[in-house]
């Protein structure tokens, strides 16, 4: 645990409702867990505010992980982070068991077995993490077992229906979300693929943001033209199957044809693969733009 005062550079924390956002933890909890158990040490602003590192939003996570699969506070809340990994793997355990469940389902084309188990962990877990934790892994097990034979054409459509419609009912505002910067997600004009791009506006609800949710395949004038009609803070595209060349081409022209102040974000499978361009952020992963999302909703950078 790192003590106050190691790292002085304030603007790379965050206050305490953004951690409360971040790790799902209540403030009263957290502070009990400061309080009581020095599970972590938050820098202090000279005025006495807590402010809390990345390391720390980490270990907060661990920590709860460890306590969801069955560990007292107590007796984890001094044990190294590698420690907490290895405490929280019974809770991971569940959820590969739980996945495997759901993927059952969807091979027998039992589509109201699949909703009714996705609906146990979306309730559970919440949004933004049934996104990150669960949907990502789920997804990525689907098309392994699609890619090798295990899992039919017909299935691994059926799955993506099941989780299109799961996600998309979850994408509801609330009258915190509605007071966040606006984000707007969507693909451009040719990429359909849109279930990465629906956990990612899931992760930004969860993290504090307005997400207004476009879908697929949507022409650059449309996208400019729906950035200044609701004031985006920022265009968050998602890149999975369009051509590399295609994909810049797109990029390049949202990004000169969007005021500056406007933020462009990049991701998905292909995003990696797009030559950069001045202006536009690559996030590789949720927990990327879940740190981004917090950073902006708080008033950062």
């Amino acid at each position: 645990m790192a003590a106050p005062g190691d790292d002085p550079d304030l603007s790379t924390t965050y206050p305490l409702r953004a951690v409360v956002r971040m790790t799902g933890l209540s403030p009263e909890l957290l502070r009990a867990w400061e309080r009581r158990y020095r599970a972590i040490e938050p820098l202090r602003t000279p005025g006495g505010t807590r402010r809390y590192r990345q390391a720390d939003v980490e270990r907060l996570r661990l920590l709860k992980s460890a306590v969801e699969a069955g560990f007292r506070i107590g007796k984890v809340a001094s044990l190294p982070d590698a420690e907490l990994e290895r405490c929280g793997r019974a809770g991971s355990a569940a959820t590969v068991s739980a996945q495997d469940a759901v993927i059952h389902a969807i091979a027998r084309l039992d589509v109201g077995e699949a909703q009714r188990l996705l609906s146990l962990q979306l309730s559970a877990l919440g949004p933004a993490r049934f996104a990150r934790e669960f949907a990502v892994s789920l997804v990525r097990e689907i098309g392994d077992r699609w890619a090798d034979g295990r899992l039919a054409v017909a299935s691994e459509h059926l799955a993506s229906a099941v989780l299109r419609s799961m996600l998309g009912s979850a994408l509801t505002p609330t009258a915190t979300s509605l007071a966040g910067p606006r984000i707007l997600f969507a693909t451009p004009s040719g990429e359909r693929h849109e279930l990465g791009l629906q956990m990612a506006a899931l992760t930004a609800l969860g993290a504090g943001a307005n997400p207004i949710y476009l879908s697929a395949d949507l022409p650059n004038d449309d996208l400019l033209w729906a950035a200044d009609a609701v004031h985006a803070a920022v265009l968050a595209l998602s890149l999975v199957a369009l051509p590399a060349a295609q994909s810049r081409a797109a990029i390049d022209g949202l990004r000169r044809g969007l005021p500056a102040a406007v933020k462009v974000w990049i991701g998905g499978a292909a995003a990696a693969g797009v030559d950069p361009v001045d202006g536009v952020e690559y996030l590789d992963t949720l927990d990327k733009l879940e740190h981004r999302v917090t950073l902006l909703a708080v008033g950062g950078r």
